[in-house]
């Protein structure tokens, strides 16, 4: 094997965790400042402003629930789908040096990186356990990196 190819290892845990934290809070940005737009302007179409007496409850709907999902939805598979297609790198990954390839060491495919995405959020709503199963994992992959084909790869630090 090649120095560069052992350099190149599984990534764990902790760090795809701080990753994912870290890409959070640009995701809520990417949600909360277009709800927050819309919600001005529709304050100003209906002529009523949050400074009134107004309770909560009586202020005005933005949008349907089932509306406001979709959106959410679309605001996350799209973040991750385009980072992992341009470069197989998140903002957050790139901050912690991480970088999804496939098995083989290639970019994802965007069928990849929508049921990665998909099985990552299942892995999540079970208390983690898709993540925590790196540990009992042979290859160290979690539950989405098995159903998608593809891997977190820790990058070698730059030289100077």
């Amino acid at each position: 094997m090649s120095e560069a190819a052992t350099e190149i290892r599984s990534a764990g845990v902790l760090r795809r965790l701080a990753a994912l934290v870290y890409d959070s809070f640009l995701i809520f940005g990417l949600m909360v400042v277009p709800l927050f737009l819309v919600t001005g302007l529709v304050e100003r179409g209906t002529g009523s402003g949050l400074q009134t007496d107004a309770v909560v409850h009586d202020l005005p709907v933005i949008a349907p629930g089932p509306l406001i999902l979709l959106y959410e939805v679309a605001i996350v598979l799209g973040f991750y789908c385009y980072f992992w297609l341009r470069n197989g790198q998140t903002l957050g990954m790139q901050a912690w040096r991480l970088r999804l390839d496939t098995q083989e060491g290639g970019r994802p495919s965007l069928r990849q990186c929508l049921l990665r995405s998909l099985v990552g959020f299942a892995s999540l709503l079970c208390a983690g356990l898709g993540y925590w199963w790196i540990w009992l994992d042979r290859d160290g992959r979690a539950w989405h990196d098995r159903a998608s084909n593809t891997r977190v790869v820790v990058l070698p630090k730059r030289k100077r």
